[in-house]
């Protein structure tokens, strides 16, 4: 699974009310006769824990254990909060970050890493704009000085990656391993390249974008150089058809690239990272020009390919199109592949951001339901209805959705005992400028 960068059936009571602006945060089913599963809806009940925390937008949220971490911006304050959760009540809080300022743009991200937790903030930090780490304990507790990063980065396991950003030159790439110091210069990405990182669950794969082809170079923090970079996509191997677009995921250390052709053509393979790269795969399925990929992912069983497609006539007399989701689902046996039909178009929600999760149960695919602006009834409406989610299985998939409103709603992440998602919800009556409170949904 990609690091930094799930069906719910349970809310667990959390946290804190908060007072202040709700800034807005922007943001990777079918049946067997093709048509989309009916989804099950989930009621959304519970109470909430009162705190004097001012918490608004961003929020972030991370498993580790079975308990949940959350974080969010206490605009008033000035800091990024971080709480423990476990069985539905807070055990721990902890203010991982000072002297932030809250702009529309502003990003939290929060990650298990390193016996301990990674959150990076991006968004004006001691009165400078740029991306921010900040490494805690398993309780929140300090483990070193804020460290300045670069616009893309990686947080693995032993250690972070970050490219620096270039001024018409290389990219240099810079890397510090958990047990270092400080970090080092460990190689550059040429100028004629676009640069770019996957990251694994203990390496760092450097991507180099060029004219004709795409480099790969898998680095360690900690060792004193990435690797030599190998081409992982060369045009010419697919003659006149040129590439739409390519995405790479990781499943541990291992790589894998899918390329879109202008025609629609599919075709992926793997680099593990102890073994020679795997040939091309062609799939039969196509996904046609006027679809968008919006997730990749893959586990040991398959490669999910998420993308979406616009229903131009779903909605007639609203001036927009509704998007129906759907996925292909290959299966790493040759000749296995489903092409499955998600969630059909809804002229009363649009769906995004998606995720792919891995659940105890397999690989789901979920995504944020945002309220249509014909369907709020009022400027003052919670902008998030809920989320909905598709278990994949081989040739099939069940699905449930989860009616939260809110003012921001991300997904935590797995572990081994479930998955979480956290919601912004405002009180009763509030028009997202009043008090606010946190939110854990458990699925599945």
């Amino acid at each position: 699974m990609e690091r930094i960068g799930r069906l719910a059936s349970l809310l667990l009571p959390l946290l804190v009310i908060a007072p202040g602006c709700t800034c807005e945060r922007s943001a990777r089913v079918a049946s067997d006769a093709g048509a989309p599963a009916a989804p099950v809806e989930v009621a959304v009940g519970g109470g909430l824990v009162p705190s004097s925390a001012l918490f608004s937008a961003p929020i972030a949220g991370a498993r580790s254990g079975g308990d949940s971490v959350v974080a969010g911006l206490l605009a008033a304050a000035g800091v990024v909060r971080v709480m423990g959760v476990s069985g539905g009540h807070p055990t721990w809080t902890a203010d991982a970050l000072t002297e932030v300022t809250w702009s529309p743009d502003a990003e939290l991200l929060l990650q298990a890493a390193h016996g301990g937790f990674a959150l990076v903030w991006r968004g004006l930090h001691a009165g400078k704009a740029g991306r921010t780490l900040v490494l805690i304990g398993p309780h929140g507790e300090p483990q070193g000085a804020p460290l300045d990063i670069g616009p893309a980065f990686c947080v693995t396991g032993v250690g972070v990656a970050w490219l620096e950003p270039r001024g018409g030159g290389p990219s240099r790439l810079m890397a510090r391993a958990f047990t270092e110091a400080a970090a080092h210069p460990v190689g550059a990405v040429p100028a004629d390249r676009d640069p770019a990182l996957v990251c694994g669950d203990h390496e760092v794969v450097v991507l180099g974008d060029g004219d004709d082809d795409l480099t790969l170079a898998p680095l360690t923090p900690g060792d004193p150089g990435m690797r030599a970079p190998v081409v992982a996509v060369r045009d010419a191997d697919f003659g006149d058809d040129e590439e739409r677009e390519h995405d790479a995921y990781t499943v541990g250390d291992d790589v894998g690239i899918v390329r879109v052709a202008s025609s629609g053509a599919v075709a992926l393979r793997e680099f593990p990272r102890a073994g020679a790269p795997t040939p091309w795969r062609r799939l039969k399925h196509t996904i046609p020009a006027d679809d968008d990929v919006v997730a990749v992912d893959g586990d040991a069983d398959a490669t999910i390919i998420v993308f979406t497609h616009d229903a131009d006539d779903a909605c007639p007399g609203v001036g927009s199109a509704a998007e129906a989701v759907r996925a292909l689902r290959v299966g790493h046996e040759a000749g296995d592949e489903t092409l499955l039909e998600l969630a059909p178009a809804d002229c009363q929600r649009s769906p995004g951001p998606f995720w792919i999760a891995p659940t105890p149960l397999g690989q789901a695919v979920g995504w944020v339901e945002r309220v249509a602006k014909s369907a709020t009834g009022t400027a003052q409406a919670a902008p998030i209805a809920g989320a909905s989610f598709r278990l994949l299985t081989a040739g099939a998939s069940h699905g449930s959705r989860v009616e939260q409103a809110s003012d921001a709603l991300v997904d935590a992440g797995c572990d081994a005992k479930g998955c979480t998602l956290v919601a912004l919800v405002r009180p009763p009556g509030g028009d997202g400028m009043q008090a606010e409170s946190l939110r854990t949904l458990a699925y599945p």
